[in-house]
């Protein structure tokens, strides 16, 4: 059974079935492959927006959603987006080529890059991710299945993604290609303003001192073959405002009053989460610095369609020039390849 989104999480944007085709028949006119011309797609995209081909609701629901205070509303969720009908089920041990040779359309990709046009954020890649993909699957894969990656078929714990990496994007969007309504496999949210106010400002001073420890991502680790990213420091969970550098079960403290913040921290993420059953077509748009995600597993009917589930996703920043240090493929204005 769906479960809805809690208020703080609503349905911002539904395609009409009328724009959904019309949207989807102009992202199948892009000829560019964005696995092997990121370039070329890109700027296919820019001249669908240009031409206005892009249905004009959308733009304007991206136009409010850009100007939408992040802290109040970190998720942004459209339905009945367009996406490739029809893709066969990649190889389990090896999906991401498996994705290079069976995928032969990339509306899914279109539709991500439009929204990151619309929206001001541009996407970037990173070379130990699906060898710097920008737009990458949430794909089971045999190697990582018992990890804490996109690549798992496990519960994930709530995190901001990239949480303790040199370059952390600002935001994390997911539109839902191929999923099971049977299978009790939810994607979870909460609002780190929601946390800090359950919380209290007694754990909040906890949390924000730097004796808090997050490993890299599975992902990463798993692609850094020659160990160039060495550990990963130190810092406070909370940062800033309301932003939370955490992973749940995987951000560690070296402090008793540390750990004990660790534990009430968890427990006030399930009290307070929303979460729901991605469909095909489904999308979300989370801030990383005011929410924090996950994925809650509960009773799987069918272990094929739970192997076979699928997203596409990208990760977004605000603005690429403050990272520019540590690209290894970085085109101005337009997205860039972090080298780790």
């Amino acid at each position: 059974m769906t479960t809805a989104f809690k208020p703080a999480v609503a349905v911002d944007y539904h395609f009409t079935p009328e724009d959904k085709q019309r949207f989807t028949e102009a992202l199948a006119s892009i000829t560019a492959n964005p696995y092997t011309a990121f370039p070329a797609f890109q700027l296919a995209v820019r001249q669908l927006i240009a031409q206005e081909r892009v249905p004009h609701s959308f733009v304007d629901a991206c136009r409010t959603a850009r100007a939408r205070d992040l802290v109040a509303h970190p998720f942004h969720f459209l339905t009945n987006c367009p996406i490739d009908e029809g893709v066969p089920p990649f190889d389990f041990e090896r999906p991401v080529q498996s994705k290079y040779e069976l995928k032969k359309t990339f509306i899914g990709e279109g539709f991500l890059i439009t929204y990151a046009e619309l929206m001001g954020t541009p996407s970037i890649g990173y070379t130990n991710v699906n060898a710097g993909d920008i737009v990458h699957d949430i794909y089971p894969q045999k190697a990582l299945y018992k990890s804490q990656s996109q690549k798992t078929l496990l519960p994930i714990g709530f995190h901001k993604d990239l949480a303790n990496h040199f370059v952390r994007p600002d935001f994390v969007n997911i539109l839902g290609m191929r999923s099971h309504a049977e299978n009790e496999i939810f994607t979870t949210f909460v609002r780190n303003s929601d946390l800090l106010q359950h919380l209290g400002p007694d754990i909040e001073r906890i949390l924000r001192e730097p004796n808090f420890y997050t490993p890299y991502d599975d992902l990463t680790t798993y692609n850094d073959k020659d160990s160039r990213l060495g550990q990963a420091a130190m810092h406070p969970v909370v940062q800033g405002a309301v932003d939370f550098v955490y992973f749940e079960n995987r951000t560690i403290a070296y402090s008793d009053e540390g750990k004990e913040a660790i534990t009430r921290l968890n427990e006030a993420l399930h009290a307070l989460k929303g979460r729901v059953l991605m469909r095909p077509g489904d999308f979300v748009s989370s801030s990383n610095n005011t929410g924090l995600h996950g994925k809650d597993v509960g009773e799987i009917r069918d272990a094929y369609q739970h192997k076979i589930r699928w997203s596409i996703k990208t990760v977004n920043v605000a603005d690429l020039e403050p990272h520019r240090q540590h690209y290894k493929e970085y085109v101005p204005g337009h997205y860039a390849v972090v080298n780790g």
